[in-house]
């Protein structure tokens, strides 16, 4: 038994996200899935305790997203973005209750993906995800007025309201990358590159002066982070809503601990890389994975 747990009067960029439809990357399906992580398993803490990529939470790219509660909630939201319940802010990246009746507005407000949840939502999944992957619409597609979010008869338990968790800092620096042993590796990670477009699917990056050595191959599924150069010489690192190459050759990889920074990046803005060994990013993904529990696991994260 389920029961309406809220009304979508206002969206804008807004789709379901959770930890991704793994498990068919080789057929060319895309993991889809949150687009910032760190963010992302933040939230999913504040409902459960502890990261959990199981609970679907609301991914906001842009503009507003205003929800009328049908039933008491429990809510929280992490990332650049600004809360308020029937008008009055609400503290970022603490679980709070949402009265029924209430209207909760979230503006997004700054760099990357805002998420957030609400306890006891649950959406269809396909494929055993609620990812709504944006280039093929496959779970779905963005949230529109009137969009009924259902789930959980139970009431909500009160007892974790006031808990409170912070995304961890963002890192600079050259975004590191794992060369394919293509001999245009090199060559990509010496140069500056500018942002043309973002989007779920992909960051389209350009540079001057540079004309690669492109030869076509045979579409395939690859990764998230892959990069892809194109015969005009721009490149083009797919998001998790991209899955196949399009027959362009691939240098190299975003280590998996620098993907979160690929969503804060917006058109205009410049970037740059640097390789690194397949040894070294097993080793920078362990660093932030060890970060994200110790900070979740700290007495002072929660109330």
């Amino acid at each position: 038994m389920s029961r309406d747990l809220a009304v979508v009067r206002q969206a804008s960029a807004v789709t379901a996200q959770d930890g991704g439809r793994r498990g068919f990357e080789q057929i060319g399906v895309p993991v889809a899935g949150a687009l910032h992580r760190d963010r992302y398993l933040t939230a999913t803490a504040l409902i459960s305790g502890r990261p959990d990529e199981g609970i679907p939470a609301l991914e906001i790219l842009g503009g507003v997203l205003a929800l009328s509660l049908v039933s008491d909630v429990l809510v929280g939201v992490v990332g650049p973005g600004h809360a308020f319940v029937d008008g009055r802010e609400a503290a970022n990246g603490t679980l709070i209750l949402g009265s029924a009746g209430a209207r909760l507005d979230v503006r997004h407000a700054g760099r990357g993906p805002v998420y957030v949840v609400i306890g006891g939502w649950q959406p269809e999944r396909t494929l055993g995800s609620c990812s709504v992957d944006t280039f093929s619409n496959l779970g779905g597609g963005p949230f529109t007025v009137g969009d009924v979010l259902r789930g959980s008869a139970a009431r909500p338990d009160t007892s974790s309201v006031g808990r409170f968790h912070r995304a961890l800092p963002e890192t600079s620096g050259p975004l590191k990358v794992v060369g394919t042993g293509h001999p245009d590796a090199g060559a990509f990670c010496e140069r500056t590159w500018q942002v043309g477009a973002v989007a779920r699917s992909g960051v389209r990056l350009t540079a001057r002066g540079w004309v690669p050595r492109v030869e076509s191959i045979v579409s395939m599924p690859v990764l998230r982070g892959a990069i892809q150069i194109t015969p005009g010489g721009e490149a083009i690192v797919l998001g998790p809503d991209g899955a196949l190459t399009g027959g362009y050759p691939v240098v190299g990889v975003v280590a998996t601990a620098d993907l979160d920074r690929m969503s804060l990046l917006q058109p205009g803005d410049a970037t740059s890389f640097a390789e690194i060994s397949v040894a070294q990013a097993a080793r920078a993904y362990e660093t932030l994975r060890d970060r994200r529990m110790r900070s979740l696991a700290h007495p002072s994260a929660f109330s």
